[in-house]
C-alpha cells in the first residue's frame, strides 16, 4: 500500500487598497481559494443595478468607506454604513447602488457550493436568465481612477 504525500497548504497574505474613482466602478481581487474569494469593490457611483441573485454562492459585503443601500426583489431598501456589513445567502436577490457623498469602498467575501455548479454564469435575474456583471444590462460603467488618490494600505 502506498502512502499519497501532499504538501500541506499554506497561507497568504493581501492588502485592502484600491484607488479612489471620478466616475464608475471597479473590482480587485484580493484573495481566492476554490471555495472562498475577496475582492474590493469600489464605487464612485451606482452599483449592481440589476436585480440578480448567485446560485451557488453564498456571500456579504463589509462597508470599509461610504454608505451603500441594498435592494432586494420587493425593492426594500437596506441602507449600510461604515463599519457595517450585510449577508447575502445563495439565492437571495439584490442590488446595490452608493447613496453616500464620496467614494465606497467595500470588501466583498465569496463562498461556493460547488455540487451546486452547472451553469458558466452564477449570477441569474429573476426570470432564471443570465446577467454577467460587467455589461451595459447590469449597468456597468469603467471606473475612472483619480491619479495618486488611494484608499487603504500604504
Amino acid at each position: 500500500m502506498t502512502t499519497e504525500t501532499k504538501a500541506a497548504p499554506k497561507a497568504s497574505t493581501f492588502s485592502i487598497k484600491g484607488p479612489y474613482l471620478s466616475k464608475g466602478r471597479i473590482n480587485i481581487d484580493l484573495a481566492r481559494t476554490d471555495l472562498l474569494w475577496l475582492s474590493l469593490k469600489v464605487n464612485a457611483e451606482g452599483g449592481e443595478n440589476a436585480i440578480h441573485k448567485h446560485v451557488t454562492e453564498d456571500h456579504s459585503f463589509i462597508v470599509l468607506e461610504g454608505q451603500v443601500s441594498f435592494f432586494d426583489e420587493n425593492e426594500t431598501e437596506t441602507v449600510v454604513g461604515q463599519y457595517g456589513g450585510i449577508m447575502l445567502p445563495r439565492g437571495a436577490y439584490y442590488r446595490y447602488l452608493n447613496t453616500g457623498d464620496r467614494n465606497l469602498f467595500m470588501l466583498r467575501v465569496g463562498a461556493s457550493d460547488h455540487s451546486m455548479d452547472g451553469a458558466e454564469e452564477t449570477r441569474r435575474k429573476p426570470d432564471g436568465t443570465p446577467i454577467p456583471a460587467y455589461t451595459a444590462e447590469n449597468h456597468h460603467v469603467n471606473g475612472v481612477e483619480i491619479p495618486g488618490k488611494f484608499f487603504g494600505a500604504k
